[in-house]
């Protein structure tokens, strides 16, 4: 059975025509809208070159003047060297051949020409050495000797400066660190100024170890106490609901303080569950109690909710948290597991009545145990806290050692230690017993150096980022409640007769906020499981 004659795929040429000239027209339209486009951006790679707000900008370009004119000067000696050599050699070999008696006659007209040729210019010293080739070889030896010794010299002066410009740079780097400490602390002030409430982020792991006192009494005390302070407690999923509610009871005696749970926890991370308290629902509690304080102060702009706190206690996180329940029309922050993802002052709209200012984490002063603590215990101290960044933490063993300390205190939680790198228990005491943990914990994980030498260093690093991660379940419990601590506090002359009765003070904000009836409300239940001891 015949099918039939198939079809051609050919199209006529007035056709193809059209076809080309309509494609050409789409792609000049559309660069021409990606020109337009505010972030297009140019294919061609261009050197970003030094910013301008690099602190020693000015001192490495005059490094880098520096260095290309040494080097210009490096290729006209080498060249003027090579011309010399050049002159040398081809008249070396028939001056050889000369007797003696005329060798020791160059040489002593040599030893005249050198010493003419300190006080005569290059033009003479050319005349000399194309008449008498031997002078001129050695003249160049010893004038190159010369220069040898003083280029010497030079490198040293240069190696002395270099070593001088290093302990200055060092200088620098110290101030610098000063410099921003203190501009931290001036964006903390300008959030707590501007603030009309201020959040104040804790750890649920260690509340007391991320809070300041002297804090409290400043935001207190600014503009007349008519600041509202709320405590956030968050990363409520790494500890358990009865050290949950303990520590909801003992931080309700001070402040108003509100359970939050702002992000999802870090894989593997070992979390609690809270059938009451979820990310969707601490968040709108939040955010009702916020909403709740701006209608009742009716003012016509937007209440101001400043947010505190120390690094990567997840201040960031409560902005997202707050901000996710908008369907994403507001502009979240960044975060991250490190410390420090925040660098400067931000602000972010809920709506018309409600503004977040998001600070850079600080840490806050803390007289009372800074005066107890060497400086290697403080930053232990901080490390347990995640306050430092890990490309700053020069020695983690210290906060290992800490780590061991708080957890040995329960049977419970130094045996999950144990349960998450699946180690023995351990017999040594003291420093030993760090070195055998870490030296457990590197062979476990496989850090391990030439020979199979134990990273003490790495696996330090180990433990430390799965603490931050939550992978290392540990928590505080809270003081013991004794009434007779309320009449004994001592107050300051700035903050004496603005704090009052702080029970009717909480009972008062809590009013404006309505945050009566919120879980962990009841002041009996005070029990609490066994936790480490700070």
């Amino acid at each position: 059975m015949k099918v039939g004659k198939p079809k051609s795929k050919r199209v006529p040429v007035r056709l193809r025509h059209k076809i080309e000239k309509a494609s050409a027209a789409k792609q000049r339209k559309a660069k021409k809208i990606a020109k337009k486009n505010p972030e297009w951006r140019s294919k061609t790679k261009k050197d970003p070159g030094i910013p301008n707000l690099f602190p020693y900008k000015d001192k490495i370009l005059a490094e880098v003047e520096e260095q290309r004119r040494r080097k210009e000067e490096e290729n006209a000696r080498r060249r003027q060297l090579a011309k010399e050599q050049r002159l040398a050699g081809a008249t070396t070999t028939d001056a050889m051949e000369e007797d003696d008696d005329e060798f020791e006659q160059f040489d002593a007209e040599g030893d005249e020409l050198v010493a003419e040729d300190s006080s005569e210019d290059e033009d003479s010293m050319q005349v000399d050495k194309s008449s008498n080739p031997m002078a001129a070889l050695l003249a160049s030896a010893k004038a190159r000797a010369a220069e040898f010794e003083h280029n010497e010299h030079d490198q040293d002066a240069m190696e002395d400066s270099e070593d001088e410009d290093e302990s200055d740079a060092e200088d620098s780097v110290k101030v610098r660190k000063d410099a921003s400490r203190k501009q931290f602390d001036k964006v903390y002030k300008q959030v707590v100024d501007s603030a009309d409430v201020v959040l104040y982020v804790l750890d649920a792991r260690d509340p007391t170890g991320t809070r300041s006192k002297e804090v409290e009494q400043m935001v207190m005390a600014a503009d007349r106490s008519s600041k509202r302070l709320i405590f956030i407690l968050n990363k409520i999923d790494l500890v358990p609901p009865p050290a949950l509610r303990a520590w909801l009871v003992h931080l309700r005696r001070s402040f108003p303080t509100l359970p939050l749970r702002a992000s999802k926890p870090a894989p593997n991370a070992k979390t609690f569950e809270h059938k009451d308290l979820t990310m969707k629902g601490t968040s709108e509690t939040l955010f009702k109690a916020l909403k709740t304080f701006a209608e009742s102060r009716q003012l016509k702009r937007s209440v101001k909710v400043g947010i505190i706190g120390y690094p990567n206690v997840g201040k960031s996180s409560v902005i997202n948290a707050l901000t996710s329940r908008l369907g994403g029309r507001a502009a979240g922050c960044p975060t991250g597991a490190e410390a420090g993802v925040t660098t400067s002052l931000r602000e972010v709209k809920l709506d018309n009545k409600l503004k977040l200012l998001d600070s850079p984490g600080i840490v806050f002063p803390n007289s009372v145990e800074g005066s107890k603590e060497s400086k290697v215990q403080q930053k232990a101290r901080l490390i347990l806290l995640n306050a430092v960044p890990p490309k700053e933490i020069d020695d983690p063993v210290p906060a290992v050692t800490l780590l061991l300390k708080r957890l040995s205190s329960s049977d419970e939680l130094f045996a999950k230690l144990m349960e998450v790198y699946d180690l023995p228990a351990l017999h040594s005491i003291g420093s030993d017993r760090t070195t055998d943990f870490l030296v457990q914990v590197a062979r476990k994980r496989g850090r391990l150096g030439k020979g199979g030498v134990p990273n003490i260093h790495s696996a330090a690093q180990t433990v430390i980022n799965d603490w931050r991660d939550g992978r290392i379940q540990g928590w505080t419990s809270p003081p013991k409640y004794a009434p007779a601590e309320a009449s004994t506090t001592k107050t300051t002359p700035a903050t004496k007769g603005l704090v009052g009765d702080q029970k009717e003070i909480v009972k008062e904000w809590a009013a404006e906020f309505k945050l009566e009836g919120l879980w962990g409300d009841d002041s009996n239940d005070t029990t609490a499981p066994e936790a480490m001891e700070m």
